[in-house]
């Protein structure tokens, strides 16, 4: 298991805490490092309406001007550059400097931009895929929430109600302890605070491994039911179904691109940004500013897209899915005498039916079939079993 992010920093005191502090304040701004700027946040349907209009076409000056900063290096930069190349083909080429402006060169970019595209669709794709597969894995913790806890539910006799109970609260803990461990902040295990004991909380906190721990005790809790060995096989089944999950989130956690292809494509980029105003000049002349800032914010916009996702934990709604899974965990034990009421009501009702289509008196006249609809609407159900309680 690798644990080297586990090491503790070591304590800021005085003004090395106010300077690292500032620091790393002025590089966040200056980076735009801002955690719900690239946030893919669960679509309501309100939203996939406003995703389907013509709005979309439309900038939004808020984030635009976010993403400018986090850009405006290589913007300053390529302005700057074509200034230059303005000032130098309007006064200085005439006087007979070297020609460094000229359409012709313009050829060199023609026959070098399919390697631009090549480079730029090879990142976006191959960080899309990164995001994808860690969506799919977290998605799979929900699955493997819901259907554990329905197991224990369903198979486990009402003697043992205190065990699946606390299965329940260590279920409502696995997500979260699973996003603190991969996203290395401690404010996930804020989500949990009311199931844990502070004992509990501190002891989960120092782990090096905090979910595989989780996912230890609920075996045990499952090793300790009555359950028959296919019933415990086929939720063992469904933790290592988790586990298997956050191996993936691991891996892509901890293992980015080749930084070779991420190096390379972005030097081509501004390498091949930095030149173009050179050929530009002759075709635009004066406009060769704004056309080169808006070129340099798409083509450079479109890499920076692969960068922000190429960890794809930073930009999922990790929170979401811990309050989400805490939820349905917690939400299926507290009905659960519900759920057991409606099954009773159901079975009670269906016997009754049964047993008044098989009385004698049912074919001889309209009687039986009043006795029948008189046993439906008799029948007194049960009181539901009190539901499971966690701690909180």
């Amino acid at each position: 298991m690798e644990v080297e992010l586990d090491v503790p920093a070591s304590p800021r005191e005085g003004w090395r805490e106010w300077f690292a502090d500032w620091k790393e304040f002025l590089v966040d701004w200056m980076q735009c490092q801002e955690d719900h700027l690239f946030k893919d946040e669960p679509f309501t349907p309100t939203d996939w309406e406003r995703h389907r209009s013509w709005r979309r076409h439309c900038p939004e000056p808020r984030i635009f001007a976010r993403v400018f900063r986090m850009l405006s290096i290589v913007e300053l930069w390529l302005v700057a550059v074509s200034t230059f190349v303005m000032l130098y083909a309007h006064f200085l080429q005439p006087k007979g400097w070297p020609q460094a402006v000229s359409k012709e060169y313009m050829i060199i970019f023609q026959l070098t931009s399919f390697a631009l595209s090549l480079l730029m669709v090879f990142r976006t794709q191959t960080a899309h895929a990164r995001w994808w597969e860690a969506r799919t894995a977290v998605g799979r913790w929900l699955n493997v929430v819901r259907n554990t806890q329905r197991m224990l539910m369903s198979w486990v006799p009402p003697s043992e109600a205190h065990l699946v109970g606390e299965f329940a609260r260590w279920n409502a803990v696995l997500t979260p302890a699973a996003c603190a461990y991969l996203c290395r902040r401690q404010s996930y295990w804020e989500v949990c605070e009311d199931l844990l004991q502070p004992s509990e909380l501190a002891w989960l906190r120092s782990c090096d491994n905090p979910p595989v721990k989780v996912l230890a005790i609920m075996s045990g809790l499952v090793k300790r039911t009555s359950l028959s060995q296919i019933e415990r096989t086929a939720v063992e089944g469904e933790l290592n179904a988790f586990d298997v999950a956050l191996g993936a989130c691991e891996r892509i956690t901890r293992q980015a691109i080749p930084m070779a292809y991420t190096r390379h494509t972005s030097r081509f980029i501004i390498v091949y940004l930095t030149f173009l105003p050179f050929a530009l000049w002759p075709y635009v002349q004066w406009l060769l500013v704004p056309i080169i800032m808006v070129l340099g914010f798409l083509l450079v916009g479109i890499e920076n897209i692969g960068v922000q996702i190429e960890n794809p934990v930073r930009v999922l709604p990790m929170r979401r899915f811990c309050i989400g899974n805490r939820t349905a965990a917690l939400s299926m034990v507290r009905h659960h005498g519900d759920v057991q009421h409606a099954i009773e009501a159901g079975l009670l009702a269906a016997a009754a039916a049964a047993a008044a289509a098989e009385s004698p008196m049912a074919g001889m006249d309209g009687k039986g079939q009043a006795a029948a609809n008189g046993a439906q609407v008799g029948v007194t159900l049960p009181a539901p079993p009190a539901p499971i309680m966690t701690r909180g």
